[in-house]
């Protein structure tokens, strides 16, 4: 009798543990293919993937961005996207073909934009994007209806 307990409690806990793998592999490890993006000559392709899912609750998501030549891997850089919890797809990047690098904008709700250049060499840069005094004063123009109030504010 109790070899028939031990079974159950041991398969109940196995049945568990596999639930929990498997949860933990979608929750952090997967691999998504988002978007695929392909240079103008057909030669180079540059992948968005997104590598579980956000973090709970509406935290950022993880990506990775794969260039290639062919079959051949030339370049890959992860990256992480505050959304407002949503996740990577194809709406939050956008791709620049130039002659000898691809240029990434990643864009989220909660970040300033994040420019990632990928040479066709296997170097990458990267930086963040962020508004000019001549972007934020046009910002803070816009939010005034009439050039009255504007004096006032200066």
């Amino acid at each position: 009798m109790k070899k028939i307990v031990l079974c159950m409690v041991g398969a109940i806990f196995a049945v568990i543990f596999v639930f929990w793998c498997c949860l933990h592999y979608e929750m952090n490890n997967k691999r998504t293919v988002c978007d695929t993006s392909i240079s103008s000559d057909g030669k180079y392709e540059l992948t968005l993937l997104a590598i579980g899912e956000p973090d709970f609750p509406f935290g950022a998501a993880g990506g990775r961005l794969m260039l290639k030549e062919g079959v051949n891997k030339i370049s890959g850089t992860d990256f992480s996207l505050r959304n407002d919890g949503a996740g990577i797809s194809r709406d939050c990047w956008k791709v620049t073909w130039y002659e000898d690098y691809a240029e990434v904008i990643l864009s989220g709700k909660e970040q300033f934009d994040e420019q990632i250049i990928l040479y066709f060499d296997g170097t990458i840069d990267r930086r963040q994007l962020t508004l000019s005094a001549c972007g934020l004063l046009f910002l803070y123009i816009g939010n005034c209806n009439n050039v009255d109030q504007l004096n006032k504010k200066f």
